[in-house]
């Protein structure tokens, strides 16, 4: 079957049969709201394995009792802190440079009622980047606070398993890819000697978007995550866990994140798991966190800009036994 079907198709499908297999137990206890939300789940899921549409998160509740938080940004000084920030992928204050259909500069970044906002907008006339003026171009920006860019001034943040959050409203329109992950620079080591898997590097999104105007017809209230390991070329893997719902995201906050142990990746949205997985074997380093509102060619149908892309608190938490 696994040929044929995604795993996250073939999760579908054993929430389906495990559903099914409760749901006379529902009939006989007369309980019709909880049997009209199986069926109506029972739905979503068959969708779901058919055209890979996206679920409400039906999982465990996050259990926030075996944490203790680590470290937080709640982005109330209105300032972008450089001890633990820069640039991803976008050196120096003021440093211009290109990423998929735009630029990146750290002018797209500022700060309101306790937020962080990176606006993702068209400019006539940009900042000069390292070949000089770009022109008419779309400009946003990522961030990151991996320790080993920008010198010792910049400690940044990184971390061996827990449990990672944001908090966050996303921007309207098609062509923007909001987005919460986290990193090693072991997924760029890219001779087949070096791969193995997820252990000693990867790249785990914690939650992105789908861009294109007929994506969003499906898929407008709905995020994904994905797991990427073996580097960015040849051996490159990955494996998406699925399409869930949030709460209206580009209105409403919404949190998403990720709880990382030795065994298992494990998702949620709103404190409620989505899915789990150990693709390419769970990484074994620490990873550092990066936000980043990506443009691609759909933006070209995007009547919404400049957008903004809202973020209220990024925070880390670290199981209290390993503390």
């Amino acid at each position: 079957m696994s040929d044929y079907l995604a795993k996250r198709q073939i999760d579908a499908l054993r929430k389906i049969l495990g559903l099914a297999i409760n749901f006379p137990a529902l009939l006989s206890k007369g309980s019709i709201i909880k049997v009209f939300t199986s069926l109506f789940l029972i739905s979503q899921l068959a969708f779901s394995v058919l055209f890979d549409t996206p679920v409400k998160p039906s999982g465990p509740l996050l259990d926030m009792s075996k944490f203790q938080l680590t470290w937080s940004d709640e982005f109330e000084t209105g300032e972008f802190d450089k001890t633990f920030w820069s640039g991803h992928y976008c050196w120096g204050d003021d440093g211009t440079w290109p990423r998929d259909t735009a630029f990146w500069n750290r002018g797209q970044v500022s700060f309101s009622d306790g937020n962080l906002i990176i606006k993702a907008s068209y400019l006539e006339d940009g900042p000069k980047g390292p070949q000089g003026p770009q022109g008419p171009a779309y400009y946003s920006y990522g961030m990151d606070t991996n320790p080993y860019t920008d010198g010792p001034s910049k400690p940044g943040f990184e971390q061996l398993y827990g449990y990672f959050e944001i908090r966050c409203i996303l921007p309207q329109g098609p062509g923007l890819n909001p987005a919460f992950w986290l990193l090693s620079d072991g997924m760029f080591d890219s001779d087949e000697g070096l791969t193995d898997g997820g252990i000693t590097g990867a790249e785990i999104d914690v939650f992105e978007s789908k861009t294109s105007k007929k994506e969003l017809l499906i898929h407008k209230n709905s995020v994904y995550h994905t797991i990427h390991v073996d580097s960015y070329e040849e051996y490159h893997r990955s494996e998406m866990q699925g399409h869930f719902y949030a709460d209206r995201p580009r209105e409403k906050y919404n949190t998403y994140g990720l709880e990382w142990n030795e065994d298992a990746y494990i998702f949620y949205i709103n404190g409620v798991e989505t899915a789990r997985t150990d693709f390419g074997g769970v990484c074994q380093v620490p990873l550092y966190l990066i936000i980043s509102l990506g443009v691609d060619t759909n933006i070209v149908d995007n009547k919404n800009m400049p957008a903004k892309f809202i973020i209220d608190y990024v925070r880390a938490y670290q199981y209290k036994h390993l503390l």
